[in-house]
């Protein structure tokens, strides 16, 4: 930990000169330049998170520390602009497999050219962060480095007529080891299933929808998916998948701080010679408690596993949203199946929180869980109880964090049966 300790200060001292000399935006030669910079700490830890086949995930504690550092600059010239940052993430474990460390390698998650016309919407080519609709299918290209980057290489297309109405078109087409990473560690950043997998993946998609107070609120989006080829952790092969993906929304406002959304949709392709037919549906209803800034709701979520008596492949492929929507917990749950490979789940949950102003704001869930197919270790259905928390404050200008707590009552589906948890703080300072 004296090395750890050492390389921390030296991270954080580093980042806010990086930040005084580089966090500020200015005129010059009839364009607007911008530059700075951040630097996140997080530490995380997590214990018995049970495995499908048995057993518990990583070996079971894992206590690590993960520091990212980025700096960016841009510059905006009437309809034009340039968007660049740079980053670069490691780790310090204290228990636990490493999987990088200092100095790791320096990553560029955006590197956007603009075009921006008026009246005609804002066009966006290049590497770029892009979350569409609800989030749930289309916010993270790159999975398999955690939360490290989530960009994608593309086109995007964005339109809104300021009075609700937003229309997204976006074609993508992501590398499994990112050709511009300066360093040589090799990488796989998209891909299921642990080790290099080399699959990349492509899509091509059209979102939109229509905020209208009372019952008309609306969207729908329909999603092609190819994933090329790729090998599992034991070198077998693979072939690769076409996956159509069409779904709505719902998006009702009924008056007096209430408000709901339903979601759903349906999914067909090939799957190594077997017609993939799957489904995914989720809601939710909140309801504001007057301007005390306090909400209450509920919730449920259901992705469709595969039988096992059918020679069709019925687990739900969530595209582009292998990461923590559901559980930060849980997503360790899923290490067998691959990264974030979420299907064959449902739940339903209270939810609850509190705005107390000024960025501080806190947010709790609690309820079961199941699967819809009895594959796993323990032969039952039921996943478990699932708590969640989290607080979100603010210190001053720039300099934000949270707290996160989970924890996970295994059920009969798993072999494992013992109290799972998941625990993270994190400081964000932006200059």
């Amino acid at each position: 930990m004296k090395r750890a300790s050492g390389v921390l200060a030296a991270v954080v001292a580093g980042a806010w000169a990086w930040g005084a000399a580089l966090g500020a935006e200015w005129e010059a030669g009839g364009a607007t330049w911008k530059a700075g910079a951040d630097l996140r700490l997080r530490q995380e830890a997590f214990d018995n998170i049970p495995l499908k086949d048995g057993g518990v995930t990583r070996g079971g504690a894992n206590d690590y520390w993960r520091i990212r550092p980025r700096a960016y600059a841009g510059v905006l010239a009437g309809p034009v602009g340039l968007d660049v940052r740079i980053l670069d993430e490691f780790r310090i474990y204290d228990c636990g497999a490493e999987s990088s460390k200092w100095p790791d390698e320096a990553v560029f998650d955006q590197l956007m050219l603009t075009l921006a016309p008026e009246g005609l919407g804002r066009l966006t080519v290049g590497r770029q962060d892009m979350v569409l609709g609800s989030g749930r299918l289309w916010a993270d290209g790159t999975p398999k480095d955690g939360s490290r980057t989530g960009y994608f290489d593309g086109v995007r297309w964005h339109w809104e007529d300021g009075e609700g109405t937003k229309v997204d078109a976006a074609g993508v087409y992501t590398q499994c080891e990112d050709p511009l990473a300066i360093g040589n560690v090799h990488r796989d950043v998209t891909g299921y299933a642990g080790g290099f997998n080399s699959m990349d993946e492509g899509a091509a998609a059209l979102f939109a929808e229509k905020r209208k107070a009372g019952l008309a609120g609306c969207g729908g989006y329909a999603v092609w998916k190819h994933d090329t080829a790729w090998r599992t952790a034991a070198g077998d092969r693979v072939e690769g998948e076409d996956i159509w993906t069409v779904g709505a929304r719902w998006l009702p406002e009924f008056g007096d701080g209430a408000s709901a959304e339903l979601e759903a949709a349906l999914q067909w392709g090939d799957a190594d010679g077997r017609r993939r037919e799957a489904s995914f549906a989720a809601g939710s209803v909140r309801v504001e408690a007057g301007e005390s800034g306090g909400w209450w709701g509920f919730g449920g979520t259901h992705l469709s596993g595969d039988k096992s008596d059918t020679g069709r492949r019925e687990d739900f492929n969530v595209l582009f949203g292998r990461y923590p929507w559901i559980s930060e917990l849980m997503i360790y749950a899923f290490d067998g199946d691959g990264v974030g490979t979420w299907n064959n789940l449902a739940g339903v949950q209270a939810e609850g929180g509190w705005d107390f102003g000024k960025g501080c704001k806190a947010k709790g869930t609690a309820g079961p869980l199941w699967a819809e197919e009895r594959n796993g270790s323990g032969g039952g259905l039921f996943r478990g109880w699932l708590a969640t928390g989290r607080f979100d404050f603010k210190i001053c200008k720039g300099l934000t964090g949270h707290l996160q707590g989970e924890m996970l009552l295994p059920g009969e589906y798993y072999e494992s049966r013992k109290t799972a948890y998941f625990a993270r703080w994190d400081l964000s300072w932006a200059f």
